[in-house]
């Protein structure tokens, strides 16, 4: 299974795609997917949903409003905590993300009865309830 999951991902590389349109990393890109699906999100909210420890969340964090995909700004009442949103430039690359998801997984999706990819959207379902 998976070298199965493995394969997908070689056939599927819109984050590659989109990091070299962009110059981004693959955790740059779901950085930038995760913080376009709140209005705003904190660093240590965004670094827990990424699975990522609080310091090395800073460093994609820093790297991406240097980039001027995200901007970052503080609380009146607590300097560590940085509320998150994307820039116009990051919702432009958001966009590029959300384009690109799109045709892999029509790619991925297209010799698919509806049968078939009702099964497939079950079975990995059932993947990720039980990871």
């Amino acid at each position: 299974m998976i070298d199965e999951i493995l394969e997908l991902k070689k056939r599927c590389n819109f984050s590659d795609e989109i990091g070299l349109a962009f110059n981004l990393t693959l955790g740059e890109v779901a950085c930038i997917s995760i913080i376009a699906n709140h209005e705003t999100l904190s660093s240590k909210n965004l670094s827990s949903l990424m699975d990522l420890s609080p310091s090395r969340g800073s460093r994609v964090i820093s790297r991406l409003i240097d980039r001027g995909l995200i901007v970052g700004k503080p609380d009146k009442n607590d300097r560590r905590y940085l509320s998150l949103s994307l820039t116009e430039m990051g919702i432009t690359c958001n966009s590029a993300i959300m384009y690109e998801k799109k045709c892999c997984e029509e790619r991925i999706l297209a010799e698919l009865t509806i049968d078939q990819k009702t099964a497939v959207t079950n079975g990995l379902n059932i993947l990720l309830q039980v990871l």
